[in-house]
């Protein structure tokens, strides 16, 4: 049961609030097999590399494939490929700004806890005038443990102030689920993906399929 009264939501940003996974996908993909003879496809992306840092995706690489890169490799390709491909199109995910809109005129306080970096942040939510629900942003940069370590989670709920019982969070793959869950939140989780839908059941509090559902679970007055 998300407790009452509701204080503060805190969210995910890729495939939560913006449609980025396949903007990443197809960043990816051909970045993987041009360099490394690797190729993947997109529930192979999300199964395997969605929700986490470069960092950790770096390591699976060379752990399971023996590919032998590196992070300032891969930071400098995908880069490179974001920005000839335009993070500024990326697409929010449905619902989404209604949501933000709903909770904002209810003066419920919303939170960013992503893996993502400040400058992506800026870049995207920026493009569609989002920046300013936000009270705070906990960046990649802000700590030493990205998800699924309950540290960002941890950080975000020292900057509110606030009880656990007050806050809940919403992501939606299983790393940043457990990152939250870790960090003693009730967490909502949205997606569509039946790979990760698979994953998250029976982890998250509440499974869902689109934002447009969560609002009806908040029972806000």
């Amino acid at each position: 049961m998300i407790q009452q009264p509701l204080k503060a939501v805190l969210f995910d940003l890729d495939g939560t609030l913006i449609d980025s996974e396949n903007f990443y996908y197809s960043n990816w993909a051909p970045i993987l097999a041009d360099s490394f003879g690797l190729h993947i496809t997109f529930d192979d992306w999300i199964r395997e590399y969605a929700g986490h840092t470069l960092l950790r995706n770096v390591n699976y690489l060379n752990e399971k494939y023996q590919v032998n890169t590196t992070e300032e490799y891969m930071w400098k390709a995908t880069r490179a490929s974001y920005a000839k491909s335009g993070m500024r199109n990326i697409r929010l995910m449905p619902f989404a700004k209604e949501v933000l809109d709903i909770l904002k005129n209810k003066n419920i306080r919303i939170g960013l806890v992503t893996s993502s970096y400040q400058t992506t942040v800026n870049t995207v939510l920026g493009e569609h005038g989002l920046l300013d629900y936000f009270e705070f942003f906990v960046t990649r940069e802000l700590v030493q443990n990205a998800k699924p370590n309950a540290e960002p989670y941890l950080l975000a709920i020292a900057k509110l102030g606030l009880p656990k019982e007050q806050i809940i969070a919403i992501e939606d793959t299983i790393t940043g689920t457990t990152a939250a869950i870790g960090a003693g939140l009730y967490c909502i989780a949205v997606s569509k993906h039946q790979t990760e839908r698979e994953r998250l059941d029976g982890k998250a509090d509440m499974l869902l399929e689109s934002m447009e559902e969560i609002v009806p679970h908040l029972h806000l007055s």
